[in-house]
């Protein structure tokens, strides 16, 4: 008996009576898929390492240039909103707070019935704008809530100004107050003369904002510096020496900032008076008859003030604003990171525009009239409501 018991043990695989290669070929199923295993999952931590490396190289491009458009547009925003201004609702409200009835004393017409308000005069002769939902004797029109300011002149003494002129339309002379009202209206001419006074004034002064606001544009869009700072501070892959350059591929992107710039003379246009004429009543005696019907002669010269003459309205072609309401495109090239298994990205994804990977975003500045009047809210109905709006 212990004879077959020690050749049992001999024979067998120890105290579990497996064989001894049983338990060899069992280790080498877990050894042998985990040598394979192991260096896999490697490669896709690599792997997942530089997606993100990319990725996140990629999402930081897009936030600079996005930021970079979105500032410079503002630029332009600023412009329009600030022009139609000067061109509605400034004069609107300046003439009528100061020359409607009341608190202004209305004139007495010659021929002895009615009476005419100076803001109605000035308005007829087409001297300023006037908002069409004005209420005659009321404060000035509240137009905040409303997506359309239709503030015009009289289109028939300045039919020119009925809609928005495709060029510059200057006006050699003008009648502030007209032949007809001279005769009819039983104004005094040390009143005419107050009349004049303060409509050069205002329009000087409109015209003197105008300008400056149009020269400070020029030079923020002259170099395109706003968009270049910001990209330059936001990306992180420009050097310092590289500053002035630095976002040059998405200002002179096809369709882009450059070549849709706003200058005056070119889509943007100032629009003077020459001279001025009016009339009005000399008496002769007291300020009863008798009188006669004094003409300013000569006429004022109004380029003594200003060389270009007497500020009317600045207006924008509609070309231009359709094209920024439509959005313009920015194409930013950047340089892609090297990565672990050498795929040369500044290749494999490199955009049409730029020769190298891109991001790209489509700037606009949109007003309430985008899709009715051309994105023209400049002139006519000059509504400050412009925004800048961002699309991918």
């Amino acid at each position: 008996m212990p004879i077959k018991s020690e050749n049992k043990a001999v024979c067998g695989g120890g105290a579990s009576g497996r064989p001894l290669f049983a338990l060899a070929s069992r280790a080498g199923q877990i050894l042998l898929p985990s040598l394979l295993v192991i260096p896999s999952l490697m490669l896709f931590v690599y792997l997942l390492y530089e997606t993100t490396k990319i990725s996140r190289a990629k999402i930081q491009q897009q936030f600079a240039v996005d930021s970079a458009a979105f500032i410079q547009m503002t630029d332009y925003v600023n412009l329009f909103n600030r022009t139609a201004y000067v061109n509605g609702a400034f004069p609107y409200r300046i003439f009528k707070e100061a020359y409607e009835c009341p608190p202004e004393t209305p004139m007495q017409m010659a021929s002895g019935s009615g009476e005419k308000c100076p803001y109605d005069m000035l308005f007829e002769a087409g001297a300023i704008p006037k908002s069409k939902s004005d209420v005659k004797g009321a404060q000035p029109d509240t137009l905040d809530k409303s997506g359309k300011w239709e503030i015009a002149f009289d289109e028939t003494a300045r039919p020119e100004f009925k809609d928005n002129p495709s060029g510059k339309t200057d006006t050699p002379m003008f009648n502030l107050i007209t032949q007809d009202q001279g005769v009819k209206i039983m104004l005094e001419w040390g009143s005419a003369i107050g009349y004049y006074k303060f409509y050069s004034q205002v329009y000087s002064l409109l015209g003197t904002v105008e300008t400056s606001q149009y020269t400070v544009f020029e030079r923020l869009t002259d170099g395109f510096s706003f968009f270049k700072k910001s990209y330059f501070l936001n990306s992180g892959t420009c050097e310092s020496e590289q500053a002035q350059s630095c976002g040059n591929d998405g200002i002179y992107s096809p369709n882009g900032f450059n070549s849709n710039k706003i200058r005056d003379g070119n889509n943007f246009h100032m629009h003077y008076i020459q001279k001025i004429i009016f009339y009005a009543k000399v008496f002769t005696g007291s300020t009863l008859p008798p009188y006669y019907l004094g003409k300013s002669n000569p006429p004022m010269d109004m380029t003594t003030m200003d060389p270009k003459g007497l500020f009317q309205l600045a207006t924008v072609e509609n070309g231009p604003l359709q094209t920024f309401g439509e959005g313009l495109d920015v194409y930013q090239g950047w340089d892609a990171p090297s990565n672990y298994f050498n795929i040369n990205f500044n290749q494999l994804a490199k955009c049409n525009e730029t020769g190298r990977p891109c991001v790209h975003a489509k700037i606009a500045a949109q007003c309430p009239q985008l899709k009715t009047d051309g994105n023209n809210c400049v002139w006519p109905n000059p509504t400050p409501k412009y925004q800048t709006r961002l699309y991918p």
